[in-house]
């Protein structure tokens, strides 16, 4: 049975939110406002909205994951061979060290450049909340670096398969909602198969990153041999695309 690990994301999210609320009553009740205080009482009150805001995004994959799993008549549930399993696990290791690269430049990018205007236009507090600002960037630096690899092997040491439903998907034990908080599904399409790789499902998928930036990015599901016929039939019946000339 493939594990449901939304739910530890939910709680891991709620106690950062508890953390960041105690650091912002602490900030304002026992440093001098004009020293820094202010400054770092509003920024762990942002931090601890926004992890409130990541648990509610976890509690709804968490929601639809349980679904999921549950779900009596799933569309597709595939299993794969080792060989297909580790080909496709380092495909999405190297798309998802990338998507976090872009992901670190931008937020990071706008720690460094608020840190900056802290540190040279702010006075009492400036300095102290510009550090802390970079301390910050340099810590989101490490986490881009190290949750790939921790990806990587979740997904290699991971109940192996793909559930396909009308909620959504589960892929190599991640799961991804048709539509939730901040992501959602543009599209699906049928890839035939070639010399080098099976035919494969693609669903596109856009999600939001920082306040106006969407990013997009894709999940393709393998389609094991012989499966190709029901393959086709699913993308039809969730609005996809199946070319012609197949």
């Amino acid at each position: 049975m493939t594990p449901n690990t939304e739910w530890k994301k939910v709680a891991a999210s709620l106690i950062a939110a508890v953390v960041f609320t105690a650091l912002c009553l602490v900030s304002y009740t026992s440093i001098d406002g004009m020293s820094g205080g202010y400054a770092l009482a509003f920024i762990s009150f942002f931090l601890a909205i926004s992890s409130i805001a990541v648990a509610l995004l976890f509690f709804h994959r968490a929601r639809v994951m349980d679904a999921i799993l549950t779900d009596p008549s799933p569309l597709a549930h595939w299993t794969y061979p080792e060989d297909m399993i580790r080909a496709s696990v380092e495909r999405e290791f190297r798309e998802y060290k990338e998507r976090n690269r872009a992901m670190f430049i931008i937020i990071g990018g706008m720690l460094v450049v608020v840190a900056l205007v802290f540190l040279i236009f702010v006075g009492e507090g400036g300095p102290e909340t510009a550090l802390f600002l970079l301390a910050f960037a340099v810590f989101l630096f490490i986490i881009s670096r190290v949750m790939p690899g921790i990806e990587r092997r979740r997904a290699l040491s991971s109940s192996q398969g793909a559930f396909i439903t009308r909620a959504g998907i589960i892929y190599e034990g991640a799961v991804y909602p048709f539509r939730s908080f901040l992501m959602w599904r543009d599209g699906i399409l049928f890839r035939k198969a070639d010399k080098k790789k099976p035919a494969m499902i693609v669903f596109s998928f856009s999600q939001l990153v920082g306040r106006f930036i969407i990013q997009p990015f894709d999940i393709v599901i393998p389609v094991p041999a012989g499966e190709e016929e029901k393959a086709k039939r699913i993308v039809q019946e969730l609005g996809g695309e199946v070319p012609d000339d197949i």
